[in-house]
Formats: structure tokens, C-alpha cells, sequence
């Protein structure tokens, strides 16, 4: 029976990270065969490892999907150039090419590597102005220069990090029976330090968090500064504003928990008054809006996005009801975002998903553990699921939050007065 073989090398904190073992059992699971050819250990949790292996098949299909499925752990397969062909259609790709994942991804060119910017799954990378990057199909024009095969196209997988974090240790889990309160201090820690950091935090919510009361603990993180951006869709903004103009969500009395009669009318009379306005910011401007958590996002100068869904009402005049212009919006909000929060709300997370790199700290919170899972199932491998209410969930994030922002006070008024007597 002939042999079908290519060596392979990966690099990396391959033994900690499990990466190792994980590019082990898939070439195993695919039934093929390796033999490690060299493996250099690093002597400490920073200097990484690197192993050369051989890899083995029964024939060129099996060998090929084995090399397939090692690029997700960093396997380079050759050292060769990567390979670009140039579109020939407008969002027409060529036969082979290659299909990014959400982890840091290189190409090599004349013998250099180069990192493929605007990192996303489900994407292919072009080469353009001198580097690399992704476009979606719906991006790339005729002469675009797309990759094509696997050579020269190396993948840096999600590791662990050098310092004990809860999204390394808790990643993929769903947590139905753990401490919910202490990994909720964690996940306000990580928000915390993304903004002493300059980086950015988004916020993906959907219309549970109106009507279960969870947005005046929602109010209070925005008004605390923490929210940079909200990517949601047209129900989240009607009901927040159908309870700030009435008092009801889906014609339910906020006081009361009670139907009101004729109820059912109301989120439409809500999308009419802001629309007569010319939209929620006018609307605003106007005095028709007063409050409630879009208020808060324009009040505070957060950035907003609602995607539109053939399941919307009306819809709103600030909804972006093209598809396509609507991820596109996504993905500029999504520059320079470190965390993401996905709170009650499963197709918008899964989109938002989609669009992020596997080195953003991704939160995703439901009550039914079917939306962290597909959120997984999908790509997301960097997510922690959360089963709870999403109401208890930011209670306590705002309760930590503005712990951390009162002792962030504290520090800068004691340094103040510590500087002024030394003047």
C-alpha cells in the first residue's frame, strides 16, 4: 500500500495550551499516521516549543484533509511563498482559495512573513498596498489578489495566556454550576483593564434585557463609561424605546408586569414617533425621547449599530435594513475591540461572532445554554458561556464595575493630594 507524507512544524506553547495533543488526535481521528521528527521543549512558561513531524496517509484526499485540519493548530506544511490568483468577477473567488479562521493568521512572500490584518473567519485574505488582508466574498473585486492553496499560510492558534486568566481557564465551558458571581468579578476585571488600556468594549444585547428589567443595571454600566459599542437590531431599540415613551415592553406594563389593553400597538406607535422624528438621535433632539438605554448611547457618544431582519417591525429609520452594508457596519465598529459582551441574544452574538478574532475576550450569557453552544459550534472557541439570567448577570457586573471605578477614583484623588502637599 503506498505512503503518502509531508512533514509538518509547529510552533508555540505547544504541552500548556494543549496544542500538541489536539494536532495528535486529529491526525489520529483521521486515521493517519505521524512520527515525530524533532521536538525542542521551551524551559519555561515563556519561551515556546517546536516539533517536526512527519505525516502520513493512504492516500493524496486523506493526507490533504489530515493537513487541512493541522492549520488550525499552527501546522505549517511547507516553506514555500504563499500563492495569489486574481479574481476574475466581482465577488467571485477563485476555485482554491483559502478560508481564514478566526486566529492570527501569516503569509509568506518572497521569503518574509507578514501578518494578515482585519483578522475573521469565513473570510479570504487579499494581497493589496503592500500587505495582507481579509475581505468577505461580498468585498472582493475583479482583479483582486486572493490566496489560493495552504503554501506559505501559517495560522498562530488562541493560547494560553502567561498569567492565569479566566478566559483561558474557563474558555468553552458552560458554567450552569459554578460560581457565577465570582467569574462575573473576572469578567469586570477584564473590562476594567481593556479601558485603562485603551481598548474598546462592545456590547451585544438583545431584547430580554428590556423585558426582564436587567437594563437599569445596563444603564448604569453605560453611564459608567464601560460601553463603547452596541451591535443589536431593530427589537432591542423599539422596546427599550416603547418603555422609555410607555412604560411597556410587547405591550406588557413595566409596573405592574401586567398586559395593557390594546397593548400590542404600542411598539408600533413607538417606531412611528421616533421615525416622524427622523430617527432616535433627532428624536432626542427634540425632546420626543427622554430616556432609556439608545438615549443613553447617543447622551454618551456610544457607538451603535442596529442590523436589520426580515422579522422587524416598521423598522426603525436608524436600522440598516441592506445585509450586507449592516456587516460591514459591524466590522468597523468592531476595530480596536477587546471585549465583547453577547447578552441574551443568539443570532446578533453568532454574527458578531463571526466577525471577531479569537483573541477578544468574548462573554456570552443566556439562559438556555443552546446559544453559548452554537456560538462554539460556530467558530467561537474563544467564548465563555454563561448560563444564568441576564438580569442577575448585570447586577453584579454593575456592582463590580463601579466598585472598580470608585477605587480608580480613590487612587487618582490620593495621588492628587499626595502630589499637592509635595508642592
Amino acid at each position: 500500500m503506498p505512503i503518502f507524507q509531508d512533514p509538518v512544524e509547529i510552533e508555540g506553547h505547544l504541552i500548556d495550551s494543549g496544542i500538541l495533543k489536539y494536532a495528535f488526535d486529529k491526525i489520529v481521528e483521521h486515521q493517519g499516521q505521524f512520527e515525530v521528527l524533532d521536538f525542542r521543549i521551551g524551559r519555561n512558561n515563556q519561551e515556546t516549543s517546536k516539533v517536526r513531524l512527519m505525516v502520513r496517509a493512504g492516500s493524496p484526499e486523506q493526507l490533504e484533509r489530515i493537513l487541512a485540519a493541522l492549520e488550525d493548530f499552527g501546522a505549517v506544511v511547507d516553506w514555500d511563498d504563499c500563492q495569489f490568483l486574481a479574481a476574475q468577477q466581482d465577488n467571485i473567488l477563485p476555485d482554491d482559495f483559502y478560508s481564514t479562521t478566526n486566529f492570527d493568521t501569516f503569509v509568506k512572500l518572497n521569503g518574509e512573513w507578514f501578518p494578515v490584518t482585519n483578522q475573521k473567519m469565513d473570510s479570504v485574505i487579499v494581497w493589496e498596498d503592500g500587505c495582507a488582508t481579509t475581505k468577505k466574498i461580498s468585498e472582493v473585486k475583479a482583479g483582486d489578489q486572493v490566496a489560493v492553496g495552504r503554501k506559505g499560510i501559517r495560522v498562530k492558534p488562541q493560547e494560553r495566556s502567561r498569567e492565569y486568566s479566566v478566559f483561558d481557564f474557563m474558555s468553552n465551558d458552560l458554567t450552569a454550576e459554578n460560581n457565577k458571581s465570582l467569574l462575573i468579578a473576572e469578567i469586570a476585571k477584564a473590562i476594567a483593564q481593556a479601558k485603562e488600556t485603551g481598548g474598546k468594549v462592545a456590547l451585544v444585547p438583545g431584547p430580554a434585557i428590556i423585558h426582564s428589567g436587567a437594563d437599569r443595571y445596563l444603564k448604569e454600566i453605560l453611564q459608567m463609561g464601560f460601553i463603547d459599542v452596541v451591535l443589536t437590531g431593530n427589537a432591542f431599540a423599539v422596546h427599550d424605546i416603547e418603555k422609555a415613551m410607555l412604560n411597556t415592553s410587547l405591550g406588557v406594563n413595566q409596573s405592574t408586569g401586567k398586559p395593557e389593553e390594546g397593548g400590542h400597538r404600542n411598539h408600533l406607535w413607538a417606531i412611528n414617533e421616533i421615525n416622524k422624528a427622523g430617527g432616535i438621535p433627532k428624536a432626542i433632539e427634540a425632546g420626543v425621547l427622554k430616556s432609556g438605554l439608545m438615549y443613553e448611547c447617543v447622551r454618551q457618544g456610544v457607538r451603535y449599530v442596529l442590523a436589520g431582519s426580515i422579522r422587524d417591525d416598521g423598522p426603525l429609520v436608524d436600522v440598516v435594513t441592506d445585509c450586507v452594508q449592516a456587516q460591514k457596519k459591524y466590522i468597523a465598529a468592531l476595530e480596536d475591540v477587546s471585549v465583547v459582551l453577547m447578552l441574551a441574544s443568539t443570532l446578533h452574538s453568532i454574527a458578531v461572532g463571526n466577525l471577531l478574532r479569537g483573541s477578544v475576550k468574548t462573554v456570552c450569557v443566556d439562559i438556555h445554554e443552546a446559544t453559548p453552544m452554537k456560538l462554539s459550534n460556530r467558530g467561537s472557541k474563544q467564548a465563555i458561556g454563561l448560563v444564568t439570567d441576564v438580569s442577575f448577570f448585570l447586577s453584579i457586573l454593575a456592582a463590580e464595575l463601579r466598585r472598580h471605578q470608585q477605587e480608580t477614583v480613590g487612587h487618582i484623588s490620593h495621588l492628587t493630594d499626595h502630589a499637592s502637599r509635595d508642592a
